[in-house]
This record gives structure tokens, C-alpha cells and sequence, in this order.
């Protein structure tokens, strides 16, 4: 199953689009990226707005992609025919945060039996773009053919949720900002830390950690690969334009376009670090770096969510685990589900139940 890579760029742009209405928002992402996530039986998104006190997604909004009006609804009917607990134990079975559904048949052949069935299809794609605390978006691809994922191609899809995840955070976090859309360059705007120049890559205003003369030069070069991502890489070698536009900048920052009143464009760098749970002594980073582990992460995709290095994963990760006295990843996973967040860890889009 090779995922449609040409539009792999205009998705992450969707994804941090900021002119996009808050409406629009998830109907464009399915429209941009409708070649990916077609596979012949439709596709359909939902924002999830955290969980109940029991795991259960929050779900605001749902949209079907073309020809699928129907598909939401099937699934739904099936996690409920399937049952709760059925549906539970699934969802805490997927990690890294791409779940196939065949992958999981032997162990859970109802889910199986009763979603292909009730959707009329052979296999199932899910895309669970969210943050520990169980908001961002959930994107669910239904398949006429058994899926077979590749290593490459589930890290492409792991890439692509990223971005969706971080792009999702994003504008949640303005919604509580208001409307600053074409605000004169008196102040920072969107509350973001550093202003650059897109044509130079000189950052012309900075204030908080951006301010530091090391973090604004990580700031410029990861600008810089973002343009080379958004330029002719995109479709001369699209998983190179990919890999090249990470997820945060030092686990902080999102670089986003930001247009003045005359029109003149600019790069800022929004603060945007994932919110985690209690971290019960660890440093953010440290609490970062075991959430996203203790949820199956890898450390290479841990070190693309958050624009770290692998040795400052692999630092953090082992100074977390001391800390919390485990030694293994399962007992990271144990400890961590013990935290007073732990009702939103492990959430899964098959898990939809309307809140009573």
C-alpha cells in the first residue's frame, strides 16, 4: 500500500493553514489529502476533544470525505454492536498512533468480523493524530484490500499525523486568543516568540526562549528547511520534503506563515509543546519524551514530533525512567497509566460513543 506522497506537503500546509475558518478546518484536510486517504471505500475525519472518565473520545465534529455521508454512522454502529469492552481492549492495543485493523484480527476477530462487516470493506486504516490528552483529530480509511503496511510506509503515515497533531494544537490554542489576523507588526503577533524574515531567514523580532541566541539560530535552520520542503522537494522527493519539515522546533516551536495588513508575509515561531499530563518530578521534556514512549513511539518519531535529536531523546528518555524507577517499557507503560491523566491515554477513534 504506497500512500499518495505528491500532496504529502500540501497536507502539513492545510494543517497550519491559519486563514482556514475553524469550521473548515477538518473538511479541508480530507479535501487536500483525498488521494491518500481514499482507498476505494471513502474515508472520514472527527476532532476529538478530549475523553470521558472512562476513555471515551469526545468527538465535536465529524465529516465524511466524498461519496462517504454513510461511513461515520457504520462505524459507529458497529463499535456499538461490538460492545464497549470489545472496543476498549482494541483501542489500548494501538501504538504509534496508526492502527490496521487486520494487525489486530487474531487478537480481537470480533472488532474485525464486526467493522468489516458493517462497513463493507476488507481492512481498515486509522489515523489517530491526537496529543495525550486525547484532543486533535482522528482520521478512519476504510480498505476494499487487506492492508500491509511496510516499516517506511507506517512511518510515513506516523509523519503525516504529526503534522496533523501539532497543526490541530495549534489552533486550538489561538481559538482562545481571539481574532488577530492582519494586526500591524506593534507587537508579536499571535503571541509567537520570534519573527523572521522568509526571504533572509533573519529573525527580526524575538522574546521569551527565542531570545537566546543559540535557540534562534536552531529557529533559522529549521525555517530554512521548511522552505526547501515547500519548494520544488515537495514534488522532485516528497519523503525528503517530509522528513525535512518536523514537527516542533526544540519541542516548542511551530513555524507558521503570517500575513500584515499590507499583505507582506512572515515566518513565526508559535510556541505549541504538546500538553502532558502530570510529570510527577520529570523535567517537560523528560515528560514529553515518556508520554510519547510509554504510548509505543518510537525514539526516531519522538525526535521528528518534537525537532530533537536522537541522543537528546535517548538523554531524556533514560533520565524519565530513572526517575519513575522502571527499567522497562512496559513498566513505563504502567507507571504512566497511573498518572492522574491516565484516563485519556491510549484513546482510539473506534472507541465512538456519543457522551449520554
Amino acid at each position: 500500500m504506497e500512500p499518495s506522497q505528491a500532496i504529502a506537503i500540501d497536507l502539513v500546509e492545510a494543517a497550519y493553514d491559519l486563514e482556514v475558518a475553524p469550521a473548515d478546518w477538518l473538511p479541508n484536510l480530507l479535501e487536500v489529502g483525498e488521494s491518500m486517504f481514499d482507498l476505494g471505500c471513502g474515508h472520514y475525519g472527527a476532532i476529538c476533544a478530549g475523553a470521558s472518565e472512562s476513555g471515551v473520545p469526545i468527538f465535536t465534529q465529524l465529516h465524511a470525505g466524498a461519496r462517504a455521508e454513510e461511513l461515520p454512522l457504520k462505524v459507529m454502529r458497529a463499535a456499538r454492536e461490538a460492545g464497549p469492552d470489545v472496543v476498549g481492549a482494541f483501542s489500548q492495543a494501538v501504538t504509534g498512533h496508526v492502527a490496521v485493523l487486520s494487525e489486530l484480527k487474531d487478537r480481537y476477530p470480533r472488532a474485525y468480523e464486526v467493522l468489516t462487516r458493517s462497513v463493507g470493506c476488507k481492512d481498515m486504516l486509522s489515523l489517530v493524530a491526537t496529543d495525550p490528552d486525547a484532543h486533535g483529530v482522528n482520521i478512519t480509511i476504510p480498505s476494499p484490500e487487506l492492508i500491509r503496511l511496510t516499516g517506511r510506509q507506517r512511518e510515513y503515515w506516523q509523519m503525516i499525523g504529526v503534522h496533523l497533531t501539532a497543526g490541530h494544537r495549534l489552533r486550538r490554542g489561538l481559538s482562545e486568543q481571539g481574532d488577530v489576523a492582519g494586526r500591524p507588526i506593534t507587537e508579536m503577533p499571535l503571541r509567537a516568540e520570534a519573527l523572521l524574515d522568509p526571504k533572509r531567514f533573519l529573525v527580526t523580532q524575538a522574546t521569551g526562549g527565542a531570545q537566546d541566541a543559540e535557540a534562534a539560530e536552531t529557529i533559522r535552520e529549521a525555517a530554512r528547511f521548511v522552505d526547501k520542503a515547500r519548494g520544488s522537494l515537495r514534488k522532485s522527493d516528497p519523503e525528503e520534503a517530509l522528513r525535512l519539515w518536523e514537527g516542533l522546533v526544540r519541542g516548542r516551536w511551530s513555524l507558521v506563515d503570517w500575513f500584515d495588513t499590507d499583505g507582506r508575509r512572515f515566518v513565526l515561531a508559535k510556541p505549541n509543546v504538546p500538553n502532558i499530563g502530570d510529570p510527577r518530578g520529570l523535567t517537560e521534556r523528560e515528560a514529553q519524551v515518556a508520554t510519547y514512549a510509554a504510548q509505543g513511539e518510537s525514539g526516531k518519531l519522538i525526535g521528528y514530533r518534537l525537532g530533537l535529536s536522537n541522543a537528546t531523546i535517548s538523554r531524556a528518555l533514560d533520565s524519565a525512567m530513572h526517575k519513575l524507577a522502571v527499567k522497562t517499557q512496559a513498566q513505563l507503560v504502567e507507571k504512566m497509566r497511573g498518572l492522574p491523566d491516565a484516563d485519556t491515554f491510549g484513546t482510539h477513534p473506534l472507541s465512538q460513543k456519543k457522551e449520554e
